[in-house]
């Protein structure tokens, strides 16, 4: 688990040769908010394809935070610049069997 300002990311090793990213989103908002958080973090992952690797990533955004266009900005650009340096501080874990 990788806990960032805006969201905790988790990560597993899988098979497929190439990463997978799942997105989960806890707050209560509409759907145009919850789009616009969603279409970011996708963004996010297309631009660090190459050294994301063979691992399933979830990306979980709190129920406390308000997903608004400022809250959005804010998540893409610690996706892009914080992220990729902070992957090495993922904790080895293993799927469950």
């Amino acid at each position: 688990v990788l806990r960032l300002k805006t969201c905790s990311i988790f990560r597993i090793h899988n098979a497929e040769g190439h990463f997978r990213l799942g997105i989960t989103i806890k707050a209560r908002c509409n759907s145009v908010e919850r789009n616009r958080v969603k279409r970011r973090i996708r963004e996010s992952f297309r631009l660090m394809k190459d050294a994301l690797g063979s691992y399933d990533y979830n990306v979980v955004v709190s129920d406390k935070k308000k997903l608004d266009f400022a809250y959005a900005r804010q998540l893409f650009n610690e996706l892009t610049e914080v992220f990729p340096s902070e992957i090495h501080r993922f904790k080895a874990t293993r799927p469950a069997v």
